[in-house]
């Protein structure tokens, strides 16, 4: 049985074009990400294509999503400080850092894809708060992750042409042998739970 490392979500903006935005939710859905998070569905109709598409993940939607509660940055330390705080005050909920991802085969990969996505402007741009680089460094830094307690990753990804490709990247990052590679005791006081689950 394939173990994965960390359990994994997708924001879609809302802006994203109504076909395309169910082509990745299918895409997601069938490599094995938890959810598909929204801050707004334009009606009824379409949360009902994104949820049949996106099966088994999730369908969210959650204006305010990312909340307080929830890591914005790309630092252990920042991890190991909200893991600790959730453990003093018994809270059980999965802990998620929600940040951008651009990643390639090689540096100037992640770079042009990251380039190419309106959404990563200044203080969100994937180098300073998020996951970025090449496939093995985009590895190490989501093994940190793990280490220092996070339970699951919710990505803004580049919405590029090739974004069947970049899912897949991201996917080989949790799955496999990666967590094989986690060697240090985490500071959990709870397992992961299978699914995300966000609002509660």
């Amino acid at each position: 049985m394939t173990q994965q490392l960390l359990s994994l979500a997708i924001t879609l903006p809302a802006d994203l074009e109504p076909d395309f935005a169910v082509d990745v939710a299918r895409m997601s859905g069938r490599l094995g990400f938890s959810a598909v998070h929204l801050c707004s569905v334009d009606g009824g109709e379409q949360l009902e294509r994104l949820a049949e598409a996106a099966a088994p993940a999730l369908v969210v939607v959650d204006p305010d999503f990312p909340s307080d509660e929830i890591v914005r940055v790309n630092d252990p330390a920042a991890v190991v400080a909200a893991r600790a705080e959730m453990n003093a005050a018994d809270v059980r909920r999965p802990l998620l850092v929600a940040v951008p991802i651009s990643i390639g085969r090689t540096t100037s990969e992640a770079i042009a894809r990251a380039d190419l996505e309106p959404r990563f402007t200044g203080d969100r741009h994937p180098r300073q708060v998020g996951i970025f680089g090449t496939f093995e460094q985009a590895q190490d830094q989501v093994l940190a992750l793990s280490r220092a307690g996070a339970d699951g990753l919710v990505l803004d990804v580049p919405l590029v042409r090739d974004v069947a490709d970049v899912l897949a990247q991201i996917r080989a990052l949790v799955v496999g042998a990666t967590p094989r590679l986690v060697d240090a005791p985490t500071v959990r006081s709870v397992p992961p739970p299978r699914t995300v689950f966000y609002g509660e």
